[in-house]
């Protein structure tokens, strides 16, 4: 987009102190997108909105060309039985689309980062939907299909942080860190946690974890098995419904029966 699809800021004067720092937007084509954009401008002193840029790769996943209600609840029951990440809507997406059209997104950014188009002084913002927000976090820390699915979008408009975590030019424990991906730079924001129901500590980092996030890890284990211990003593379902398991043929226990509340709660998720 050219430089004039910034908003203007009525908050700043031409007296005011330079900020110290530059912000670079990604942007979803789709309208609701462009909007955030604008609001999002207007906190901030034009000085410090250095560009937009429009990427197809980030609009949300299709569901379809032209979508009917009784149509789609027949659609979600079937993606519930196939698998939520793996079912492809007719004339639409699976989120394994998504995940591929977001990996060339990611191989591009990383290319811009590591070329030096973007000074040390700036944020770059990516303003996109919930599911491919959370795909974008599963490649980038690699999560694997079950740890996505566990993940749940975050509330609208919630912003999520990616913080640097290590500058490229120093050492890290004898490794120097210009030889790292430029991925394991950086870590979810603690803060944003509070905005991914689903997400663990260990799915907020890629390459080696730092040791106090080890031991979190090592005491969640444990009450895990603790807990599953205590569930074979009594004797428990384990989960099962009715006591009869039935399975989709990739070794999953599925549902006999697509209730309302299971549709509510996908709805809530995607």
């Amino acid at each position: 987009l050219p430089s004039s699809s910034l908003p203007s800021s009525s908050s700043s004067s031409p007296t005011t102190t330079p900020p110290p720092y530059k912000l670079f937007f990604y942007i979803s084509p789709y309208r609701r997108s462009f909007q955030t954009f604008q609001e999002i401008c207007r906190c901030f002193p034009p000085e410090s909105l250095s560009g937009v840029q429009e990427e197809v790769q980030l609009r949300e996943q299709d569901f379809g060309n032209f979508q009917n209600p009784e149509g789609k609840e027949r659609e979600k029951a079937d993606r519930l039985r196939f698998g939520r990440f793996f079912y492809r809507f007719p004339d639409g997406e699976s989120g394994a689309d998504v995940y591929d059209r977001l990996t060339i997104f990611e191989d591009h950014l990383i290319r811009d980062i590591n070329a030096g188009r973007f000074t040390s002084d700036t944020t770059l913002i990516l303003i996109t939907h919930g599911l491919s927000l959370r795909i974008f976090l599963m490649r980038w820390f690699h999560w694997t299909v079950e740890q996505f699915l566990s993940v749940y979008n975050p509330p609208n408009a919630e912003p999520l942080v990616l913080e640097r975590i290590l500058d490229p030019g120093s050492n890290n424990n004898g490794i120097n860190n210009a030889w790292r991906h430029t991925k394991t730079l950086y870590r979810i924001q603690r803060s944003s946690l509070a905005h991914l129901k689903g997400c663990t500590l260990d799915m907020c980092y890629t390459g080696v974890l730092p040791r106090e996030v080890l031991d979190e890890m090592v005491q969640e284990a444990r009450r895990k098995v603790a807990l599953e211990s205590m569930g074979r003593r009594r004797g428990g379902m384990g989960g099962e419904i009715g006591g009869k398991r039935e399975e989709d043929g990739r070794g999953r226990v599925i549902k006999r029966r697509l209730g309302k509340q299971e549709i509510e709660e996908e709805e809530e998720q995607q």
